[in-house]
């Protein structure tokens, strides 16, 4: 039901057959559009320069404003955020948001502050619970998390009411036919330690129990989301030990590699989610169905395995009437929070800065983050 959207990933984009390489492909991309690479080292850098063989006129949706475009990967946040500041870089291509530090300097400075934009985005950042780790193995031990963590103070790691809204279930208010609801209430969403301890009674574990939790060590939002879980948490007698894992690796050999997980105890896992499109599926789907983990690690189901979440995404891929499919949707999302496998934490509203020099700057319907391909710049 979501072909059309589907075919405008970059994995699905056609190749022509003599020049497709297979794994080597991305070493040397051929380009149909009005950049192509002219350098490119891989989890580096690469710079994309014009293509002389593109045609305007068959592309009428890109105005292809910049001459160059250069991008660096795997740079820590806080430089980003001070070079955007500094005027020595044009975007942050993440698309979340400044981290704490920047964002509190530009909102004291009013001239600053008009240079930024914000917007829901169709992004959660969420913490899984391991079912692979005992005694997370144990539903009502899950649910004892849910309730004794303190969103609010997960909202304050990502900057408070600016970074976000307080997520109470999976699919952000953005995507077509998401509804809020909110399977573990607790008062002003600071946790219920009473409702915590109940449910430690029940999964056998009345004096709580110590289990780890990871984040991608170049995150400093996510350590801060570590560090206020554990502090909640050990109200309810549930300890947490930090374990912070590089951001390069953290799917593919670390928290999305299950036996690592499951072998260092890995109970708890700091991530996050952007829609690869903006309905269910391109929301849900990566994250919550089974079948997408694989034991080989680079997953980005970090451990949701349910058949009946399964069966329930089945049937929203082949239901051909929208608002059918839009509730089947809700109902894979019920489902993950009654199972309490996923504790939302905010749905993403990043305090977004455009240097002065940032020209034909818009934020999409489709991502709520800029449209890059829209961007153009004065400078030279």
């Amino acid at each position: 039901s979501g072909f059309d959207y589907f075919a405008q990933l970059p994995s699905t984009i056609p190749v022509p057959q003599a020049k497709d390489t297979g794994t080597k492909y991305k070493e040397h991309v051929v380009s149909t559009g009005p950049y192509m690479f002219q350098t490119n080292d891989l989890g580096k850098s690469f710079t994309m320069v014009r293509n002389p063989n593109w045609d305007p006129a068959t592309d009428p949706n890109r105005k292809a404003l910049p001459d160059q475009i250069e991008v660096a990967l795997n740079v820590n946040s806080d430089d980003i955020d001070n070079r955007l500041v500094s005027g020595d870089l044009d975007v942050a291509i993440e698309g979340s948001g400044v981290g704490p530090s920047a964002q509190g300097r530009i909102l004291a400075d009013q001239n600053l502050k008009a240079n930024t934009d914000s917007s829901l985005q169709a992004r959660i950042w969420f913490t899984v619970l391991n079912a692979d780790v005992a005694p997370l193995d144990n539903i009502h031990c899950r649910r004892a998390v849910m309730y004794a963590a303190d969103k609010t103070g997960y909202q304050r790691a990502y900057g408070g009411a600016t970074g976000g809204e307080i997520a109470t279930n999976l699919m952000p208010p953005v995507i077509p036919g998401a509804q809020q609801f909110d399977t573990y209430p607790t008062p002003n969403n600071a946790g219920d330690i009473a409702k915590a301890k109940d449910e430690l009674n029940q999964c056998g574990q009345p004096n709580g129990f110590t289990t780890s939790i990871s984040y991608r060590a170049e995150r400093p939002k996510e350590k801060a989301t570590a560090e206020t879980l554990q502090q909640s948490l050990a109200k309810a007698g549930i300890n947490l030990e930090i374990k912070p894992y590089p951001l390069a690796d953290y799917l593919k050999l670390y928290a999305g590699k299950p036996d690592f997980a499951k072998a260092n105890g890995l109970g708890l896992m700091v991530y996050g989610w952007g829609a690869d499109w903006p309905d269910g599926y391109g929301f849900l789907s990566q994250i919550v169905d089974s079948r997408t983990i694989r034991a080989t690690g680079g997953n980005s189901n970090l451990g949701v395995r349910d058949p009946a979440v399964d069966a329930i995404i089945d049937q929203a891929v082949n239901e051909q009437d929208k608002t059918k499919r839009e509730q089947d949707w809700v109902d894979v999302d019920k489902k993950v929070m009654d199972d309490a496998y996923m504790l939302p934490g905010i749905w993403a509203k990043g305090l977004l800065y455009r240097p002065q020099n940032l020209t034909n700057v818009f934020i999409t319907n489709g991502f709520q983050m800029y449209d890059y391909l829209a961007l153009g710049t004065t400078r030279k």
